[in-house]
């Protein structure tokens, strides 16, 4: 139940931009397209895996997150640094990498050392990139920096209450999990981005 933020944050994101032409059908509006069908993919995925976990279903919950970590990046490398790049080239390749970087986990956890470090570079690289990108390209039509921040500092929360998820459950008397903590929290930060692109619009 905790996944049910992203269901709902993709939806109304996907709603904002086809309903109420968030874009003006610009092309800039596909990698949002795809970062909020992710965000709702997370839920469903993340929802499938909790259900009753395995490796499995866990390659069908971390792929969706591979898909939104991705078409954001390319998002802010359009339009931060080259439109054209980011849409056209860099959209198609990071989501590949990030659908790459999955299958190579799953190969290597068949062979009995699952290996993570690509997906973790998937997870990571574009959290430790995306503030010198905003420092060092400042012009910008949609990445408003503070939205934005916001957003990945409430991805990062949600990160650290993933890390003391045992701690955070005893501390709510077996109430809420961490883990389920992250889920609620990495939902607002996809709100956020639709923040972001809504003031962008009004601006």
């Amino acid at each position: 139940m905790s996944n049910a933020g992203f269901v709902a944050a993709g939806l109304y994101g996907l709603a904002r931009i086809f309903r109420d032409g968030l874009f003006d059908n610009s092309p800039d509006r596909v990698p949002y397209i795809v970062f909020f069908a992710g965000a709702a993919l997370v839920g469903l995925g993340s929802g499938y895996y909790h259900w009753a976990p395995s490796n499995e279903r866990l390659f069908w919950d971390r792929l969706p997150m591979t898909i939104a970590f991705m078409s954001f990046f390319a998002a802010v490398i359009a339009d931060r640094i080259h439109r054209r790049v980011g849409l056209v080239w860099l959209l198609p390749i990071l989501l590949f990498a990030g659908a790459f970087s999955l299958i190579y986990w799953q190969r290597t956890e068949a062979a009995g050392a699952g290996d993570l470090r690509f997906y973790g570079m998937v997870q990571f690289f574009p959290l430790a990139a995306i503030p010198v990108i905003f420092w060092l390209f400042r012009d910008y039509r949609y990445t408003e920096g503070k939205p934005l921040l916001l957003a990945i500092g409430w991805y990062v929360g949600s990160k650290i209450m993933e890390h003391f998820d045992l701690l955070l459950l005893g501390l709510s008397g077996g109430t809420v999990s961490g883990h389920s903590l992250k889920h609620m929290a990495a939902a607002v930060a996809v709100f956020w981005v639709l923040r972001m692109l809504n003031d962008a619009q009004n601006s």
